[in-house]
């Protein structure tokens, strides 16, 4: 940014002189180098500060990593990756024989413990039958319907489905493996489509003008000479790197910390989905916050420097 103001007052440096037959001598250099000094040194000020801008965006997401709940040997994976998937879709399926086996057994017993049970009742009315045989037929049938539920459950979770609407990446299992409800080696990464934020990273200086509401702007190196428009729609209570957790050491000034930038979500006027950017990308953001007095005019300047930077971006391929 600063490469492409410097060239700017040159060329403008260039065209004064030249139009207006300027001599060219150490009074009118120095006259030159130090209104440049000034000039661009003001604009930087009143941009970084006021209307900050910045590199170090990108847009983030959310996967799930999808495990099963049952052990089984995987017999069908109809999904293909990267491929779009709605919310219950089929992921994989484990052999149910098993589980089938359990449920059908658990139905047996509880179909039996039913039976008995209604004759106690029948043999109680008629012939004054024992009370506490009847108290524990009726047990009995309540553990056998909570192993059913729970017989059933794990036979539901012999088909693994998708969480949400999105898509599925790095499938790590093929038919015949044996999937295993294990959290560190998912089956599959999901990625889900609805959490995608663009989030921005801004030094602290300038982080008392940036407000929830206020204009931004954003270029994607991926389409050169494009602007989005957009508005900050939270700036992030928290920094990653302020985090204290319970195995970390006490907190030591004798070492370098790292420096922390402030998250500000930036939402997009338009929906960017058509463009096909890939989760991930990275981008490049500016904030125009509420300035009073002359500053108001700076944002000019950082509206004319992102579209040269994004116009630059054609310059880039190879």
């Amino acid at each position: 940014m600063e490469t492409l103001m410097l060239l700017t007052y040159i060329a403008l440096c260039w065209a004064i002189f030249k139009i207006f037959k300027i001599p060219v001598n150490k009074w009118s250099m120095t006259t030159a180098v130090l209104g440049g000094v000034f000039l661009i040194g003001h604009i930087l000020m009143g941009m970084a500060y006021y209307h900050p801008a910045s590199q170090q965006a990108r847009i983030f997401y959310i996967t799930t990593p999808i495990l099963p709940n049952v052990r089984g040997k995987v017999v069908e994976v109809p999904v293909h990756p990267n491929q779009p998937v709605k919310k219950g879709d089929v992921l994989f399926k484990i052999d149910p024989t098993p589980y089938r086996a359990k449920v059908d057994e658990i139905k047996a017993l509880l179909a039996f413990a039913e039976a008995r049970l209604r004759d106690t009742i029948k043999l109680r009315k008629r012939a004054g039958g024992s009370k506490f045989d009847i108290e524990e037929y009726r047990k009995q049938v309540a553990q056998y319907k909570a192993q059913l539920a729970d017989a059933m459950f794990d036979l539901e979770s012999c088909v693994v489905r998708a969480p949400a609407d999105g898509y599925v990446t790095h499938i790590r299992v093929r038919p015949g493996q044996m999937a295993v409800p294990f959290p560190i080696q998912p089956m599959m990464t999901f990625v889900n489509a609805d959490t995608a934020t663009l989030i921005a990273g801004f030094p602290p200086e300038p982080s008392s003008n940036i407000h929830e509401g206020d204009e931004a702007e954003v270029v994607f190196p991926a389409y050169p000479g494009m602007t989005f428009q957009g508005h900050v729609k939270e700036v992030l209570p928290a920094l990653a790197e302020g985090e204290l957790k319970p195995n970390q050491d006490m907190v030591s000034f004798n070492r370098q910390l790292p420096a922390g930038l402030i998250p500000a979500v930036i939402e997009l006027d338009r929906n960017i989905t058509s463009l096909g950017l890939p989760l991930g990308v990275n981008a490049e953001v500016a904030v125009y916050g509420v300035s009073e007095g002359y500053w108001a005019h700076v944002s000019i300047v950082r509206r004319i420097l992102l579209r040269m930077i994004t116009w630059s971006h054609f310059l880039r391929f190879h």
